[in-house]
């Protein structure tokens, strides 16, 4: 029984984070917007012939990166052959997806802060947070992805 009260503990907590940092993507690009139109952000180091570069490139990187940590969390999450059984499985590893999955979904979110103040081009932060707003919707604990995986209801 005090499997499936960590298990609780553990889903309760991997919502929470992942609640927090996607509800960081808009808090970042409320305070980028607010710092360029303030002229806090410093010089603009990127200029007009190589900011599209730049910009497309990250974006491309951080759709790669999304896709990356999703792919290497499901690796880690599905159950190999001759695996114990589901109710002998920890609960941590579950818990190491989503941890890995949040990671993932906050490069595009830095990746877009860091064109924001090297280019001074706030609304280009968007794209950016829209790939991080899908990571964090893909790394979200589902509880049935949660009981499957132990096993039983918690």
């Amino acid at each position: 029984m005090e499997q499936m009260e960590t298990a609780k503990k553990f889903y309760v907590q991997a919502q929470k984070m992942t609640i927090g940092m996607a509800a960081s993507v808009v808090a970042y690009g409320a305070i980028g917007y607010y710092l360029i139109h303030l002229g806090k952000g410093g010089p603009a180091i990127l200029n007009t012939s190589n900011y599209p570069i730049v910009k497309y490139g990250a974006l491309v990187f951080a759709i790669l990166g999304v896709f990356a940590m999703w792919k290497i969390s499901n690796r880690i999450f599905n159950a190999p052959q001759g695996a114990p059984l589901a109710s002998n499985r920890p609960v941590q590893k579950i818990f190491l997806k989503t941890v890995i999955m949040n990671a993932g979904a906050e490069l595009p979110l830095l990746l877009g802060m860091l064109l924001v103040f090297f280019g001074h081009q706030p609304y280009d932060y968007i794209p950016f947070a829209i790939v991080s707003l899908s990571g964090f919707f893909l790394a979200y604990p589902r509880k049935e992805q949660w009981v499957s995986w132990l096993g039983a209801e918690f």
